[in-house]
């Protein structure tokens, strides 16, 4: 298939043949295929966990402080948030399969770079060039899943790739703390990039492409930047994206203090932290796929997601306040747990929707999500740490931000998407 020139559409996109790309055409969702995805995010999610628990084991290595070293956490994050709009825009007209191998090099290469880094230096820089594969690969991954099935059941594939994620957490914690105890940090990256290298060569021989990679159009670079920030115009975009970095801004800015509030209040060693992480992550497992079916049923009926939200939203509100006040750890591990069951269902819940409101453009979408995701985290964790740990107004920060996730997500339920959105 040749590329021609069309000046009111832009460019098409030089596609290879379908025997080439191998093009999904089947009616049906393709949960084989999705199972490709699915193990790339059980990587992402082992890999977002398993920095903090090696922190004081990489300060020690490199003569830094523990302060210094927390960089490594959150360079991830701000090079992640900076490129996912910028990427998520530029590469919106390209097959997904081939980005998501792009991203699978850049970002083995970046954990590759972090268990060689000879100085904190070098592993910032390498954390960094992580970042920018994750930046790469999550758009394109979430997309393939909501374009890949069928519509009445993108609830399920939405949510099983939360689920993979939340099995990642539940793997890399308790791996981080494992390895941090008796081997070298080193390690658990050489690791995770020996995971994506496997990803990568099973992707690159099985993953079939979507059919949307047949009929996109190249925009150029500058069009395709400001299609991405015309997202922002849209009233129910807003609200979505409203909702998302509060949700995030709660559930993961207060799990921050969750090792500092087991250890201070309940005199929790580090090896115990590592199974409190797990189990939270079992519950944010068991929220996802909670989550997928419960959407496919209601949207079957009619029903919009937002309002689904409105209720994952204030069970996080109520699980908060009783993870930041509990006087026993057993009410304060229950708190987290169903905090992280609710989020994780606030999460899926809202990327069905925004995948579905967003249609074409929904990979741009999904990149400002993910940015925004990773703000909300950061604004949490700031606005909480100025308050003092386990305090009145800890749990009332904590609890405040997931009542305006509800309130955002219930005002989303209120307006109908338009073709302005």
């Amino acid at each position: 298939m040749s590329a021609g020139v069309d000046r009111g559409g832009g460019r098409p996109v030089a596609v290879a043949s379908a025997a080439k790309e191998r093009v999904l055409t089947q009616p049906h969702t393709p949960w084989r295929q999705h199972l490709l995805i699915h193990l790339v995010f059980f990587l992402m999610g082992a890999e977002l966990f398993l920095a903090s628990p090696l922190l004081p084991t990489m300060s020690a290595d490199f003569g830094t402080t523990v302060t210094a070293t927390a960089w490594v956490v959150t360079t991830f994050g701000v090079s992640y948030a900076i490129a996912s709009p910028l990427l998520g825009a530029l590469t919106e007209h390209l097959p997904r399969r081939r980005v998501i191998l792009a991203g699978l090099g850049v970002f083995a290469a970046g954990e590759t770079l972090c268990a060689l880094s000879p100085n904190l230096g070098w592993l910032l820089a390498a954390r960094a060039i992580a970042g920018v594969g994750g930046a790469l690969i999550g758009p394109a991954m979430w997309a393939y899943l909501a374009e890949t099935a069928v519509p009445l059941e993108r609830g399920r594939a939405i949510a099983r790739g939360a689920a993979a994620y939340a099995g990642g957490q539940i793997v890399g914690v308790p791996l981080a703390t494992f390895v941090a105890a008796g081997s070298s940090w080193r390690l658990a990256f050489a690791a995770v990039a020996a995971g994506l290298m496997v990803a990568g060569t099973l992707i690159a021989l099985r993953l079939r492409e979507s059919a949307r990679a047949i009929r996109i159009h190249d925009r150029g670079a500058w069009a395709a930047l400001r299609s991405s920030f015309a997202l922002w115009r849209g009233g129910v975009f807003r609200l979505i994206m409203a909702g998302n970095f509060f949700v995030q801004a709660a559930r993961l800015g207060t799990y921050a203090y969750a090792g500092a509030l087991f250890a201070t209040k309940f005199g929790f060693a580090t090896g115990v932290l590592g199974l409190v992480g797990a189990l939270v992550g079992l519950g944010s497992l068991i929220g996802s796929l909670v989550a997928g079916p419960l959407v496919d049923r209601w949207r079957s009926r009619g029903r919009r997601e937002p309002l689904l939200c409105v209720g994952w939203g204030l069970v996080l509100a109520a699980a908060l306040g009783v993870a930041t006040t509990a006087d026993t750890w057993q009410l304060c591990l229950a708190g987290f747990v169903t905090a992280f069951f609710a989020g994780t269902a606030f999460f899926s819940t809202a990327q069905v929707y925004l995948t579905t409101v967003m249609a074409e453009r929904r990979a741009p979408a999904v990149s400002w999500n993910n940015s925004v995701l990773y703000i909300g985290t950061g604004a949490g964790t700031t606005a909480l740490g100025l308050t003092t740990l386990g305090g009145t107004a800890f749990a009332v920060c904590s609890v405040t931000f997931a009542l305006l996730a509800a309130g955002f997500s219930a005002l989303s339920a209120l307006r109908r998407p338009s073709l302005a959105d």
